[in-house]
């Protein structure tokens, strides 16, 4: 559970995740409603992996506006270049490291690479590419390597959630992919990039009821019970 420090925080974590919960559906109702869902994960639907580029980069904006007027004016467009291109070389190591770990988990190895391809991209910008958003890339290193500690920062924790039920997504999706059915949908790696979206997606309503918990116990004290329970229940370090 979140321990959200002010009203503010707590009201920009709900909108970021409302948003999620609308986008997200949005995309996948398209799609589908084109006949293009059996589609995913090829190069021809490189077009939701910028629409939801655009949409996370968005988000990011809106959830680090306070840290930015406290910290980021000073500056210089020399230091935000090298940011920029420290950040484009960690994101490219990262869909590397995803691309290898998805062959290793059972993925064709000599074929399909652009199918791979698609979903390790997928995977990064969903789960690090809104980390290092909000926290820079040495310290999304130290929270990749366990080196630090995101108990004290809400929208940090939020983040390494839905990073996790993402890729436990996309993991359980992988489920449905031997089992003898015949059906498109089937086909490497639809089940695998939906489950990701779907994991995502489960995050943020995740993140949604618990700020709506929080919110009532303002006003409602008998909630701070629900409070601690899901408190005890927290993913964090």
């Amino acid at each position: 559970m979140f321990a959200f420090n002010t009203q503010l925080e707590l009201r920009r974590i709900t909108i970021s995740s409302l948003i999620t919960c609308i986008y997200l559906p949005s995309i996948v109702t398209v799609i589908s409603y084109r006949g293009s869902l059996y589609y995913v994960g090829k190069g021809s639907s490189f077009y939701i992996l910028v629409l939801i580029f655009i949409a996370e980069l968005l988000k990011s904006f809106y959830l680090s506006a306070p840290n930015d007027i406290q910290g980021k004016k000073g500056k210089t467009s020399k230091t935000k270049a090298s940011d920029v291109l420290k950040s484009f070389v960690f994101l490219l190591g990262v869909n590397f490291c995803f691309f290898i770990g998805i062959i290793l988990f059972g993925a064709p190895v000599l074929d399909l690479h652009e199918e791979t391809l698609m979903l390790s991209t997928l995977l990064t910008i969903l789960t690090i590419f809104p980390l290092i958003l909000h926290s820079g890339v040495e310290c999304s290193m130290q929270l990749l390597f366990g080196v630090k500690s995101f108990a004290r920062d809400t929208v940090v924790e939020m983040l390494v959630n839905n990073a996790m039920l993402t890729v436990c997504g996309a993991w359980l999706g992988a489920v449905v992919i031997p089992l003898d059915w015949n059906t498109p949908w089937q086909q490497w790696p639809i089940p695998c990039y939906l489950g990701a979206i779907g994991g995502y997606l489960l995050a943020n309503v995740l993140t949604v009821f618990k700020a709506t918990l929080m919110t009532a116990a303002y006003k409602y004290p008998a909630v701070n019970f629900l409070v601690m329970i899901l408190n005890k229940l927290r993913v964090s370090k």
